[in-house]
């Protein structure tokens, strides 16, 4: 019984406001707007205004389903987060991904230095693990942050291979309906000339 009490309830019911969206609100909803040029859209004084679509917020960050969403959906600092940043980002250019590949290559080979040395001391004292581990933590965070930083390339470069096939794609259609409009052409041809010739 509690099983299916669960099933059940695995979505959150509907708002109590969803009753207010009818045909007959819709209808008086462009009026009320008219009518009601200066309202607050914080404030709820009858049910058209829930039927009005709450501002953009102005800030930076807006609060859904019990968590804090960025409006602008940026990637944030290393530091923010409390973690040391280990790679440096002075000889960067805008977005020189060359740089960030060589960074990589760095935090890649840092990585396995500090893996083996985890293996060493593993092997001699197992008790002084927790540094060697948070040291390889921190690595995989600058790593898996500076992936991160490479994906608005990513999108970009995928996007424009997508275009790229579609356009290919669209070239052999283009040559393959030539060929069918040329061949029933002489096939046009060849009929025209010989009805000519059977008369």
């Amino acid at each position: 019984m509690s099983e299916s009490n669960n099933i059940s309830s695995l979505y959150p019911p509907p708002p109590p406001y969803v009753q207010f969206f009818t045909k007959q609100n819709l209808d008086k909803l462009p009026q009320y707007r008219s009518t009601h040029p200066d309202r607050d859209p914080g404030t709820i004084s009858c049910e058209l205004d829930f039927l009005i679509p709450p501002p953009v917020p102005s800030f930076g960050h807006y609060r859904a389903f019990g968590n804090i969403w960025q409006v602008k959906d940026k990637l944030p600092d290393l530091e923010t987060v409390g973690l040391s940043k280990l790679y440096d980002d002075s000889g960067q250019e805008g977005n020189n991904y060359q740089y960030k590949i060589k960074e990589l290559h760095k935090l890649l080979k840092s990585l396995l230095l500090n893996m083996l040395e985890l293996v060493g001391i593993l092997g001699v004292n197992p008790e002084l693990f927790p540094p060697k581990v948070e040291n390889i933590r921190t690595i995989l965070f600058n790593i898996h942050h500076l992936l991160n930083e490479y994906r608005p390339h990513q999108s970009r470069e995928s996007l424009i291979m997508l275009l790229e096939e579609q356009l290919e794609h669209k070239k052999k259609e283009i040559t393959h309906i030539n060929a069918v409009c040329d061949l029933v052409e002489t096939k046009l041809k060849d009929m025209c000339q010989q009805y000519i010739d059977d008369k």
